[in-house]
């Protein structure tokens, strides 16, 4: 279904992943959370898939394509539904007005229709302004962080060296007193993955911060993504994690999706061995960043100052936005979305 909007037209995707992956990865912005691998991944906890682009002319040719926007959606009673865009939309974000929310709406056959974007463009009073204007609302009650930092890895191991804080490096020298040494975790188990978060939760107890990870969604996360979830370990002498880190490729760019260390893990530095052969291991992969999915300095001082050791840049996203038809179930569904998606 087609609807126009000042020169051009919002209309429901209909090609294959691939292609979508492959338009993805041409825009500026690029992520994995827009990726149809991260789609397959959240339809295993009960989201559905649909897939906008806004072209230019009257049609959907790569070459006129200006704007996408993979679109995760719960419906609701009374033909309610949810729309969650993580990581989007990609693109020209002037697009994203009246014509945008029209197509989706009348594609679902919705009544009533709340938008939640996560914007992972770095934020400008610009981009800002563009979002005001067609009536989009800065989300109170956010779901992900804004704030993250971007490690890059266009320099050799020494030059990262030296980036890093003083006692960063010290620590990193601590690690490699470890009796094993790091290495990738080619058959992850996702039990082990979760009892591993269990045990870092008990010893942290951060104030309103959950660090547990279900079983289904490890699961479901080693499934879609195989060979891109790159997982690096280190085991103490009984053969029983120290610490784990992964990451999401997507492209040429990957994202901090697992990082836990046990009570014995932080006692011999085991995280700053496996941060650091993580990275490594990217690095050889292609991989040209890695973003490390979210600071938060004051609720997780700890995490925060590990991260910025590294000698990672921080960059703050434009972030969460809302928009709702009709205007009246914003407030109501942004609490609710608030508290409940994932």
């Amino acid at each position: 279904m087609k609807n126009l909007i000042s020169d051009g037209v919002w209309s429901f995707w209909t090609g294959t992943t691939a292609e979508w992956n492959a338009k993805v990865a041409s825009f500026e912005g690029r992520n994995v959370y827009q990726s149809a691998q991260w789609a397959d991944h959240k339809s295993n906890a009960g989201w559905q898939t649909f897939r906008f682009i806004y072209s230019s002319n009257d049609s959907a040719s790569d070459s006129a394509s200006t704007t996408i926007a993979q679109c995760l959606v719960r419906p609701g009673p009374f033909k309610s539904f949810v729309v969650w865009i993580p990581g989007g939309p990609l693109g020209d974000l002037k697009t994203i007005g009246k014509g945008f929310v029209r197509a989706v709406k009348q594609h679902l056959g919705a009544s009533v229709i709340y938008f939640r974007v996560s914007i992972t463009l770095q934020a400008t009073s610009e981009l800002e302004t563009k979002l005001r204007l067609h009536k989009w609302k800065k989300a109170k009650d956010v779901i992900g962080a804004a704030q993250s930092m971007i490690y890059l890895l266009n320099a050799d191991q020494q030059i990262r060296v030296e980036k890093c804080s003083p006692n960063w490096k010290r620590n990193l020298k601590r690690s490699a007193k470890n009796v094993n040494a790091p290495f990738v975790w080619e058959t992850p188990n996702p039990q082990e993955i979760s009892s591993a978060y269990e045990l870092m939760d008990e010893y942290k107890k951060i104030e309103g911060l959950s660090l547990q990870r279900s079983v289904s969604d490890l699961q479901s996360v080693i499934s879609v993504f195989g060979s891109q979830l790159l997982l690096v370990r280190i085991n103490d002498l009984n053969g029983d994690p120290l610490a784990i880190r992964g990451a999401l490729i997507f492209d040429n760019l990957a994202w901090d999706f697992i990082a836990l260390t046990t009570p014995a893990g932080r006692k011999t530095y085991a995280s700053y061995s496996v941060f650091w052969y993580l990275a490594e291991k990217c690095s050889e992969a292609g991989v040209q960043q890695i973003d490390l999915s979210g600071i938060d300095p004051k609720k997780n001082k700890g995490v925060y100052d590990f991260k910025n050791g590294t000698g990672a840049t921080p960059i703050e996203y434009q972030g969460e936005w809302e928009i709702s038809s009709p205007s009246w179930f914003r407030p109501l569904a942004s609490r609710l979305v608030s508290r409940r998606v994932s």
